[in-house]
């Protein structure tokens, strides 16, 4: 057990929590970091260029036999989510951040575009993302690296897209187009959410944590799982206890502050698992808020085959998965919903061909027609907004516990008449765009999917409604911060890493000044 006071005391090691440990270890502040699994080592650990049939059931495991981690929610590596997302990089806009205020529903964040608009650029430029500059009021432009070319199916796609007035743009990621900083440029593996081998695409480890370590300002402490943040007598959090992922032993570290970056629900639950005195129901939960308002996303879907390349010649065109977009649209549109969406698509690759499953035919004729159709597969995956209501929420389960004793978290997600009217119209887009495109319709999607899990401990200006005030800091503890997807109060279509980033580096410069000025 470190006898060490930190300045800060860090947990998780994802996209939040790394880049927060970051850029507070450049600015001279001493920081641990607590995180649950192993270190990775991207290079080797991952199985990234592997196929499917190299395994006895057709199922790719993300380590390599005999490397830990990633095994539960608790236990992934340092590094976090960051290892295996897909890198896509939006910046939300104003009316993303001011929702309330233009369409009346939602919530209202409590700054503005601006306000965060600086630390979208210094992300952008420390990690490296490739985008075009579209000029889309709703998706602003950042400060990027070129774009990669489209595909020839995101080139039909946005042919008949735009017979319908729908605009395909590049997409945006957090992965280099052209080597920088010692990264190379991607080589288009096409396996990105299985890890990167040559860091090509952004991770906290490889990018953020392993530069600050140099600093002599930051220790990273791994596989050591924490079950509760500490509170003292005077309401002020002095560090966290942990669990060894290996041994089960107890330890703890201490800090002057408390950064919380679990990951949206791990953030939710080690909130509610840390009880005492001061906070019989959660700590930082006098609002009675922690746990409501969670908002994740949730996807349609729509798979189908472009005419145009039906039998044409097999090609490894996988690139860096999806390669282009389609912004949200709908806000200027007349329609019966709230918010709008937008949709991802072309991120399949021949890892994944389960749709030959419903290919009918037998025998050679099937096989004939997995092969013709095998170059014109594509998928559409619309991402809609959910709104804050109060049937969505995140609660612990007390009696079910996981293999370290500790409670279960649940999610308990009910859709509402808006997130149904969504899910229908982003569905009947996908259809219609790919229709227009010369597509033949393979299935779709009945039923929304949950996807990137945000809310739940959301900011906000009023104490009594919210977790975190505008730096995302406990309005119950002073010395307690939060800084990952459970903050945002309300989601928008867009992929939220790039802005939870941001969040993150905003959040560091406010603990480092008022740490100078004794006000931590």
């Amino acid at each position: 057990m470190p006898s060490k006071i930190y300045d800060v005391v860090v947990v998780g090691s994802g996209p939040s929590g790394g880049t927060l440990a970051a850029h507070l270890a450049h600015l001279g502040v001493d920081v641990a970091i607590v995180e649950g699994g192993p270190r990775i080592n991207t290079r080797t650990d991952f199985n990234t260029h592997a196929m499917p049939f190299e395994f006895a059931n057709r199922h790719i495991p993300t380590m390599k036999p005999g490397k830990p981690g990633f095994d539960s929610e608790r236990t992934r590596g340092i590094g976090g989510k960051s290892l295996t997302w897909n890198a896509v990089a939006w910046r939300l806009s104003e009316r993303d951040f001011k929702g309330k205020t233009f369409e009346g529903a939602g919530e209202d964040w409590p700054f503005h575009y601006k306000d965060i608009a600086p630390y979208y650029s210094k992300i952008e430029r420390e990690v490296g993302v490739c985008g075009n500059l579209d000029g889309l009021e709703d998706l602003p432009d950042g400060d990027f690296l070129p774009p990669v070319p489209m595909k020839c199916s995101d080139v039909i796609v946005k042919r008949g897209a735009a017979k319908l007035g729908v605009r395909v743009i590049h997409v945006r990621k957090s992965t280099l187009s052209r080597p920088m900083a010692g990264r190379p440029s991607c080589h288009f593996c096409g396996n990105c959410m299985a890890g990167c081998d040559v860091v090509a695409k952004y991770n906290s480890a490889d990018v953020h944590i392993n530069p600050a370590l140099k600093t002599g300002h930051l220790e990273v402490f791994g596989n050591s799982i924490v079950r509760e943040v500490i509170v003292s007598n005077e309401n002020r959090v002095t560090g966290v206890r942990y669990l060894h992922r290996e041994t089960k032993e107890e330890g703890e570290v201490r800090g002057r502050v408390v950064v919380l970056s679990c990951g949206c629900v791990q953030s939710v639950a080690l909130l509610m698992m840390s009880k005492s005195r001061l906070y019989p129901n959660g700590l930082a939960n006098s609002s009675g808020a922690l746990g409501k308002h969670f908002i994740p996303h949730f996807t349609g879907g729509v798979q189908c085959f472009l005419h145009e390349l039906i039998g044409k010649p097999t090609t490894n065109d996988e690139g860096y998965l999806d390669h282009a977009y389609v912004p949200s649209f709908m806000h200027n549109r007349k329609r019966d919903y709230a918010r709008s969406f937008g949709m991802q698509f072309n991120y399949q690759n021949r890892r994944a061909v389960g749709w030959a499953r419903d290919v009918p035919g037998f025998g050679k004729d099937f096989k004939n027609a997995v092969q013709q159709r095998y170059p014109a597969f594509l998928t559409f995956s619309p991402y809609g907004e959910m709104l804050p209501h109060a049937r969505t929420f995140v609660d612990m389960d007390w009696e079910r516990k996981d293999r370290y004793g500790l409670p279960l978290a649940r999610r308990n997600v009910t859709y509402s008449d808006n997130d149904w009217r969504i899910f229908r119209d982003m569905t009947d887009w996908s259809k219609r765009i790919l229709e227009a495109a010369g597509a033949e319709i393979f299935a779709v999607g009945e039923e929304p999917r949950t996807n990137h899990e945000l809310g739940g401990c959301r900011m906000g200006t009023d104490p009594k409604a919210s977790v975190l005030n505008q730096w995302c800091q406990s309005h119950d503890v002073k010395n307690l911060f939060v800084v990952d997807g459970s903050v945002i109060p309300s989601a928008s279509e867009k992929n939220p890493t790039h802005t939870m980033m941001a969040l993150a580096a905003r959040t560091a410069d406010y603990i480092s000044n008022s740490m100078k000025k004794g006000e931590l």
